[in-house]
């Protein structure tokens, strides 16, 4: 039976989805370094206290987006088997969801030494707010999809 949807946005939807697995792993590598340079070049600062705060925003927020990655993977996987209104992918959203609040709360805790990052807080609460709406569609479409299956 063929897909009703395109396989092939999924197919590559999940190429994408691995390659920024690896770049997520490959910036945990690099992470230390990675925070210092972005902590003195975006803030201009090089004291203990901010080089720490970048460093352990910059781990959470990785770890954040492998949630993130894994669930949208697993996603387009059950979209891959045409399991599209469905609990599990409920539940991968919320996943998202949350390691999208969570981040938004980690740059929070940035913006106390680097300002700007107020403004990815809230570009990630944004984000959660647009998943949360889709997965509130899907909620009820999954409703109506089981009413439907009882009047046939």
């Amino acid at each position: 039976m063929e897909s009703k949807y395109n396989n092939k946005i999924i197919t590559w939807s999940k190429v994408a989805t691995v390659f920024f697995l690896i770049l997520m792993a490959a910036a945990d590598v690099i992470g230390v370094s990675s925070a210092r340079y972005l902590c003195v070049t975006w803030t201009g600062r090089t004291d203990t206290l901010a080089l720490a705060i970048f460093t352990i925003v910059y781990y959470a927020i990785t770890v954040m987006a492998f949630i993130l990655l894994i669930s949208v993977f697993k996603l387009l996987s059950n979209m891959s088997r045409d399991l599209v209104f469905d609990r599990k992918n409920t539940r991968l959203m919320t996943a998202i969801v949350l390691a999208l609040v969570f981040t938004g709360f980690f740059f929070v805790l940035l913006a106390f030494v680097w300002g700007e990052a107020a403004f990815l807080a809230l570009t990630a609460w944004f984000m959660a707010l647009i998943v949360l709406s889709v997965k509130v569609v899907f909620d009820k479409a999954i409703v109506m999809k089981n009413d439907l299956d009882l009047t046939i």
